[in-house]
């Protein structure tokens, strides 16, 4: 039974390679000379090719034996800030997947922008925010900032990285503090837990049937008015995402 398992995982993780095959060149070869002759389109068009790739990713998880449940939406019609806790490389394709109709700008490390198929070019296409706050933090918040005047709404990984055993780690505070400090956007919280278990890509070939994800979306929230009640307002978010996270581990333990 184990060995069927672990078949099924790699089946699930080789469907990745043709969707990217096919879906990377349609996005290079027909999508990006489309949208230098038609700029006005880009945002739209390629929030829907997003979302199809976001469904079609969970869809190949679930064809390798994932168990995924999403619960909720965010909607995007109006710009938003959308926190979200990191455990794997699946977070991505299930905030773009329930953030509808629009998918926020999403803050992506510079290391991202360059190198991977598909992925790369789309980072480049919707001119998402890029930083590497290791090298320069100062100027990692500048580019957070200017994206949240942008008008399309913001999702960010206030984490960070990815924590071992899925543990919420301490937030860097700083992005979220100038987004806030652009508008009075709702926010939204995606919390995630079971994905862990696959944290990188050789976890992924022969662990997606390990996998028991569970997304839940909470808020929206409104942020204060006052800036000196920012922080008090953050550590409740933070507190909200910790305390949704144990009820959902209480919940597929069969404890509480």
């Amino acid at each position: 039974m184990g060995a069927l398992r672990s078949l099924r995982s790699a089946f699930g993780f080789l469907l990745i390679a043709p969707l990217f095959v096919v879906t990377g060149s349609f996005q290079r070869f027909v999508l990006w000379p489309y949208f230098f002759f038609r700029p006005d389109r880009r945002k739209p068009v390629m929030d829907r090719f997003m979302h199809f790739m976001a469904r079609s990713v969970l869809a190949c998880m679930r064809a390798g034996g994932a168990r995924i449940t999403e619960i909720g939406h965010v909607p995007t019609e109006r710009p938003v800030l959308v926190l979200m806790n990191h455990q794997s490389l699946l977070d991505i394709p299930t905030a773009v997947a329930l953030c509808r109709p629009n998918v926020p700008l999403i803050v992506t490390r510079k290391l991202y922008a360059r190198g991977i198929p598909l992925v790369s070019p789309m980072l480049r296409i919707q001119r998402y925010p890029l930083v590497d706050p290791k090298k320069d933090r100062r100027q990692a918040v500048a580019v957070v900032q200017e994206a949240a005047r942008r008008g399309q709404g913001v999702l960010l990984y206030p984490e960070g990285h990815r924590g071992r055993g899925g543990e919420l780690q301490p937030f860097a505070t700083a992005g979220m503090r100038a987004i806030l400090k652009e508008g009075r956007s709702p926010v939204y919280l995606i919390v995630t837990d079971g994905f862990w278990v696959c944290r990188n890509a050789k976890d992924f070939f022969l662990g997606i049937h390990r996998i028991e994800g569970r997304t839940e979306v909470l808020g929206p929230f409104d942020p204060p008015a006052a800036e000196d009640e920012v922080t008090a307002f953050l550590e409740r978010m933070r507190e909200t995402m910790i305390s949704k996270l144990e009820e959902m581990r209480d919940a597929r333990n069969g404890s509480g």
